[in-house]
């Protein structure tokens, strides 16, 4: 297993504030979308051949996605405690509706919840030893879902120690079984405005047996330098 996005798909790498909580720790990794700089990324959602055309523009603390040219969308709007998504469709934004955010995106493996990574707002997080992933220390934050929305009742996020950056990310459903429903992992990354950013991550999405049944990758262009 490889790592995964970081939140709205940003990893910083420099220097955060030493958190050692597991409530600091997650505080230090939403700051990250509070650090990117006004950007405009392009790219696709591709499940085997198929790809859905995917834009995100990051400003301050407002994330907005738009899917097929524009034709869908949502918002996220993020507070220090939690995050209010909006729906758009046809230019109108209204608010996002329970039922809809487990749904599949564009009949792939990633859903509404994937992109918003909802998970990284929930209250209570528990700190553990994660031990390494790749050469990274990381400790292992885990999360319980306080509300019914939702796929997950339940998360691991593994967060390196150095950088205070998401390696993994395994989303369970509910007990007793508690099996992993779906884990997400960087392939590739780029820089962008002297920040680390994803360039191509994997979602894997698991049926009872633990076996991967489908995958799915968010692949992001890098962005062309200005006066070119």
């Amino acid at each position: 297993m490889k790592a995964i996005p970081a939140f709205i798909f940003t990893i910083v790498l420099s220097t955060l504030a030493q958190a050692q909580t597991a409530k600091e720790i997650m505080e230090s990794v939403r700051q990250v979308t509070v650090l990117q700089k006004e950007q405009i990324l392009t790219g696709v959602i591709r499940k085997g051949v198929k790809k859905t055309p995917l834009n995100l523009f990051l400003k301050g603390k407002d994330i907005q996605f738009t899917l097929n040219d524009g034709t869908e969308g949502f918002h996220l709007r993020l507070e220090d405690d939690k995050q209010e998504l909006w729906d758009i469709t046809n230019g109108k934004a209204k608010k996002f509706p329970a039922s809809k955010i487990g749904a599949s995106v564009a009949n792939t493996d990633l859903t509404y919840e994937d992109l918003a990574l909802k998970f990284l707002y929930w209250p209570n997080p528990n700190k553990y030893e994660g031990g390494k992933i790749g050469l990274e220390d990381c400790w292992r934050i885990h999360i319980v879902n306080p509300e019914k929305s939702g796929s997950y009742r339940e998360v691991s996020v593994w967060v390196t120690k150095k950088h205070r950056a998401l390696a993994r990310v395994v989303g369970y459903g509910p007990r007793p079984a508690r099996r992993p429903l779906k884990q997400f992992e960087i392939i590739d990354v780029m820089k962008v405005n002297g920040v680390f950013t994803v360039e191509t991550m994997k979602v894997s999405r698991f049926d009872e047996k633990r076996r991967v049944i489908g995958d799915t990758y968010l692949e992001f262009d890098k962005p062309k330098r200005r006066g070119r």
